[in-house]
């Protein structure tokens, strides 16, 4: 009875407490890289936002930091692996995965997707660089990839953006055609991830 008492006495703090923890931080967040890459395919690319910035253009405006551009389209997990190296080259802090669109698309087995995006998180953590992934879904298997995103983020406790990009995808206001965004669509995408990303930034300006 006597806990009971104690936690209603504390139940109007608990909002604060919640605010004063904030969101967990990442690993690697003391990571002495220097740079933020965006790993992905054609969404990353920017194919169909006509003379609008890409994704990673927005991103770096609301950032107030330089975001590189890694994105070529067609590319699947697996291939994106392929171009790993060339991506921890250029000194990453962050690197913000978007890849498995295309993986969806041409029916690959989401056995192969996961192991390649389980690399890809597991060897950007021994770079010493934040992985940040990005969830993708499409219109069929979405459930099995929802959860496949999930598993790998939590697997490497590595922060996930979820729901953001297949909710783009199914509003018609933001597509250019069936499978990429527009320019606003890019700009909305840029500013759910610029939300989760500048707090750590700002954390690590205050070093």
């Amino acid at each position: 009875m006597e806990i009971w008492l104690r936690i209603r006495r504390m139940a109007p703090l608990l909002p604060l407490l919640v605010v004063a923890c904030g969101p967990s931080l990442p690993p690697n967040l003391d990571s002495p890289g220097s740079t933020i890459v965006c790993l992905g395919d054609s969404i990353t690319a920017g194919v169909g936002r006509g003379a609008s910035p890409t994704f990673p253009d927005d991103l770096s405006r609301l950032l107030g930091a330089p975001v590189l551009n890694a994105g070529v389209p067609g590319d699947t997990a697996e291939q994106g692996l392929a171009r790993l190296d060339s991506v921890l080259a250029r000194d990453p802090w962050l690197v913000i995965i978007e890849l498995g669109g295309n993986d969806l698309l041409r029916r690959v087995p989401a056995k192969i997707t996961e192991t390649a995006l389980r690399r890809i998180v597991s060897r950007v953590l021994a770079a010493r660089a934040v992985p940040l992934l990005i969830e993708i879904r499409g219109p069929f298997g979405a459930e099995r990839y929802a959860a496949m995103f999930k598993r790998v983020a939590s697997a490497y406790d590595a922060p996930l953006v979820a729901d953001a990009l297949p909710d783009l995808e199914h509003q018609i206001r933001f597509k250019s055609d069936a499978v990429h965004l527009n320019g606003r669509g890019y700009e909305r995408l840029a500013e759910v991830v610029a939300k989760r990303v500048r707090p750590w930034l700002a954390r690590r300006r205050r070093r």
